[in-house]
């Protein structure tokens, strides 16, 4: 069977990793190499999974957690860090459950599955950038520059939005469109929100809860030159059920550790924010107009999300109503697949994201491969 895979990031070439050697199978990269974004995952030091059973798993996906679970415990946490053992790459568990490769990070890993996938005959196209795809009788026909190319079956892992550096610019949303299926519209997730005015300063983390809507977490907050960023507010624009966050406001407790802090009456508003908070933030909090009995309940609106160039993962993609669970197929389309982050499915930052790739991946390869062997 001739197949096509568009996209080189994670899914993409675990995918190709995975496909029987008896298909034919050429993937299609538009940038110099593959796994550009792969490379940035983890700050460099590529967090691959999340070491936890299938159904906690699901329970950081609030984005499509209910179709994932047939991929994510056909191919769980556990079967990653197996597969990525048996070719070499040792793993390390680390704090909250996050698996990371024991040396050599992010690259270490896209060399591997680079050259498990040459090793089983899978042809790398790279500067090809597919700009049509066309239905030809039952078969596909890739348009790139002047040249055309046939396939049989095509699996589309074109990543989604973010980091659009690295080759994620939407580009699998229009070739799903042309083919019928609807597009969940995207936001950014996993990033950071502005306010509607600029804080002054950049770089100060605290430890705080921060409430948004019915939504409340507590971690790690750093300021931005435009607002907040950081694990706790990462976590509240995944939790985040709506498109915009315009009008909204975030509520937080800059002393989550104390029930009552204490304040002299003799202090000016600045040295009394000063006892518990970085000079910056006080001299921000006072500017604003804020009180310091207000510590624990400081309300900020926000402006929006931060752009998703900058996001680490796209919410929103192909809707998942018209993809198969079990197999990743096109329920509008036959031997038409989509893998990874193009489909409308996100998780929490932690190694969830990967797996996802991964996991859709293994079900799309499975089926292909018994569907040869059949």
């Amino acid at each position: 069977m001739k197949i096509a895979i568009i996209g080189g990031g994670a899914a993409g070439l675990m995918c190709a990793c995975l496909m029987s050697s008896g298909h034919s199978v050429t993937l299609f990269e538009k940038n110099e190499s593959v796994g550009k974004k792969l490379l940035l995952t983890g700050n460099g030091r590529c967090n691959l999974t999340n070491l936890t059973t299938p159904g906690a798993f699901l329970k950081s996906v609030p984005n499509g957690n209910e179709f994932l679970s047939p991929a994510i415990h056909s191919f769980t946490p556990n079967d990653t860090i197996k597969f990525f053992e048996e070719i070499g790459i040792q793993t390390r568990v680390e704090d909250k459950n996050r698996i990371f490769p024991t040396t050599g990070g992010a690259m270490a890993i896209k060399k591997a599955l680079e050259n498990l996938a040459e090793s089983r005959g899978v042809k790398f196209m790279l500067y090809s950038n597919v700009t049509n795809i066309t239905k030809a009788q039952s078969c596909y026909e890739l348009s790139i520059l002047n040249e055309n190319y046939i396939f049989d079956a095509i699996i589309i892992a074109t990543g989604g939005m973010s980091f659009p550096t690295t080759g994620s610019t939407g580009d699998g949303f229009v070739f799903a469109e042309t083919f019928g299926h609807k597009i969940i519209p995207v936001r950014p997730s996993l990033c950071g929100l502005r306010f509607e005015t600029s804080t002054g300063f950049q770089g100060i983390s605290i430890e705080c809860t921060v409430t948004l809507d019915d939504i409340k977490e507590t971690g790690s907050m750093m300021f931005t030159k435009n607002g907040v960023s950081g694990p706790v507010i990462f976590k509240l624009s995944s939790m985040l059920k709506g498109q915009s966050v315009a009008g909204k406001e975030i509520v937080i407790d800059f002393v989550p550790h104390i029930d009552k802090p204490t304040f002299d009456s003799k202090d000016k508003p600045f040295f009394a924010f000063r006892k518990y908070l970085p000079q910056n933030v006080a001299n921000w909090l006072v500017a604003r107009g804020d009180k310091p009995t207000s510590i624990k309940k400081i309300r900020i609106p926000i402006k929006d999300f931060e752009p998703i160039e900058t996001a680490t993962i796209t919410r929103g993609g192909v809707d998942l109503h018209e993809i198969n669970p079990e197999n990743m197929e096109s329920k509008l389309n036959k031997d038409m697949f989509f893998i990874g982050e193009v489909l409308n499915i996100d998780a929490l930052s932690g190694g969830f994201n990967l797996q996802i790739a991964f996991s859709t991946a293994h079900a799309c390869a499975k089926y292909l491969n018994e569907l040869y062997h059949a």
